[in-house]
């Protein structure tokens, strides 16, 4: 289930989640000098990382945000693993502040960047076992309102799109594909005036004049179905 970059010792347990491995096997061995005890996740399913996590019960776990292969983001393994007891700090190259938020959100306690030097690393990993934490009230709070300033931005620039209809949706992610209106008519059993309809419909209420101006908006405002 799980490799370790130093097992023995009866130090504060750090459980890596990584998809580098050499990056993952460097820290250990750096953890390990500094008195800890490091675990590395080596199965990198979200169950098999759940699993390790439990099975070593750690004080802090440090998660890769990009993991690859099956998980991908692993934003969703914040949360339990947090209800297990574990303190969740993200080891990440991400710079995107609101995906940085968004695992402050999640739970997590701090984000520390790949590109630290390992001595910061294990640094930052020595402060979350003693305190529990590396964000301030105040860094927390300002990522939080980072985050709820960036969804009110997209609220308010999609909400044109929400008065769409299914079908109107369906026809204007069509349109979006390059499908022509006969096509649609045609792949969707109806008339090509139901079509026509239905372009119009979505032409108002976006308050454009023209299907490749609905395009552009939809483009543009990141819009999909």
């Amino acid at each position: 289930m799980a490799g370790a970059a130093g097992d023995e010792g009866s130090g504060p347990v750090v459980v890596i989640v990584d998809d580098h491995g050499l990056l993952a096997q460097s820290l250990g061995y750096a953890l390990r000098a500094d008195g800890l005890r490091p675990v590395i996740c080596d199965e990198l399913r979200e169950d098999a990382v759940l699993t390790c996590v439990d099975e070593h019960r750690p004080q802090a776990v440090l998660l890769d945000l990009d993991l690859g292969g099956d998980i991908g983001s692993s934003l969703p393994l914040i949360e339990p693993i947090r209800a297990g007891g574990a303190a969740v700090v993200m080891l990440t190259g991400v710079r995107d502040p609101i995906r940085l938020a968004e695992c402050v959100e999640a739970g997590a306690v701090g984000i520390v960047a790949k590109s630290e030097p390992f001595t910061s690393l294990v640094a930052a990993v020595g402060r979350v076992v003693a305190n529990g934490t590396l964000l301030t009230s105040d860094e927390r709070v300002e990522h939080l309102v980072r985050l709820r300033r960036a969804r009110d931005a997209d609220r308010d620039r999609l909400l044109p799109f929400q008065d769409l209809t299914p079908r109107e949706r369906e026809v204007l992610a069509a349109l979006m594909d390059g499908v022509a209106v006969e096509q649609i008519a045609t792949t969707s059993f109806v008339s090509v005036a139901t079509v026509r309809s239905q372009v119009r419909a979505v032409l108002q209420k976006l308050g454009v004049n023209s299907q490749l101006a609905a395009v552009a908006l939809a483009r543009r405002q990141g819009w999909r179905p």
